[in-house]
């Protein structure tokens, strides 16, 4: 696999992520029906191709390597978030099984309880990520962050609390009671993700680049874009245009996912090599 080729995968997922925005937007424009649920049903595809890629990067990977743990927590915390979204399916279209709704206590586990399979999806990748952290600084190589890259450290931390302020102000329905304490620990881990993908990239871009940078690169801009999701969807009960936008942001953190995932799994089968035929 050739770096020609690694380049050509990415260029084509970024054209998918712009082409699907530029999509939105028109269809924004022109008040297409049901568009913010056509977009996560986008997203869904784009997610459930992300679990694949994850785990096949892994399968690539020798039995002693330590990175298998690494895609192995990856894979799973992408695999716990593609079952909290098709949870979320079933509620946005009105499918969830008979003997949930007509027990309090399952739809209580099922509509309040199970959407904290976000908040441990974000864990395992946490997991991966410092563990991938650990491997870099056991090298001994003196890393140090960019300036550039301490700007964005810099500016994760108040995501959490933007999100607590405009849910603050905003969300004032008491339908759901949990819902607001759910975004700010679901935010608050997400930013702290995003932190640590951006440690990841930073030693990356300054051993050339290169996959790798690109790899923690799109990881770190999904999870920067899944915290700027709740901070949109804690307006939208007050504009309700604004859901499109947090899609929006969901298909980011979707096809950025996919974009690491991909640029890994073509990564590793580069560097295994062609599988030997039988003669």
């Amino acid at each position: 696999m050739s770096l020609t080729r690694l380049a050509a995968a990415r260029r084509s997922l970024i054209l998918l992520w712009v082409g699907v925005l530029a999509a939105t937007a028109i269809g924004t424009v022109l008040a297409i029906p049901k568009l913010r649920l056509i977009l996560f049903f986008a997203t869904l595809a784009v997610e459930v191709a992300a679990v694949y890629m994850a785990f096949a990067g892994r399968a690539q990977l020798a039995r002693d390597d330590p990175g298998r743990r690494v895609w192995m927590f990856i894979g799973l915390g992408l695999l716990l978030r593609l079952i909290a979204e098709m949870r979320l399916a079933t509620l946005y279209l009105d499918i969830v099984p008979k003997f949930v709704t007509e027990d309090e206590w399952a739809w209580a586990v099922y509509f309040f309880g199970l959407r904290y399979l976000y908040t441990v999806a974000d864990l395992a990748l946490l997991a991966a990520l410092l563990a991938t952290r650990r491997a870099l600084l056991s090298t001994g190589l003196d890393f140090h962050l960019r300036p550039r890259d301490a700007l964005v450290l810099v500016l994760l931390p108040p995501l959490p609390v933007t999100v607590y302020l405009l849910q603050s102000v905003f969300l004032t329905a008491t339908t759901d009671p949990g819902l607001h304490t759910f975004r700010i620990i679901s935010a608050s881990v997400g930013a702290l993700v995003s932190g640590v993908c951006v440690v990841l990239a930073s030693p990356a871009l300054q051993m050339g680049g290169g996959a790798w940078a690109w790899i923690w690169g799109a990881a770190a801009v999904a999870g920067i874009a899944r915290a700027l999701a709740f901070a949109a969807a804690a307006v939208s009960p007050t504009f309700s245009g604004v859901v499109v936008l947090e899609q929006a942001l969901l298909w980011t953190f979707a096809c950025g996912w996919l974009l690491a995932t991909v640029l890994h799994l073509r990564l590793v089968t580069h560097e295994r090599g062609p599988t030997p035929q039988a003669a």
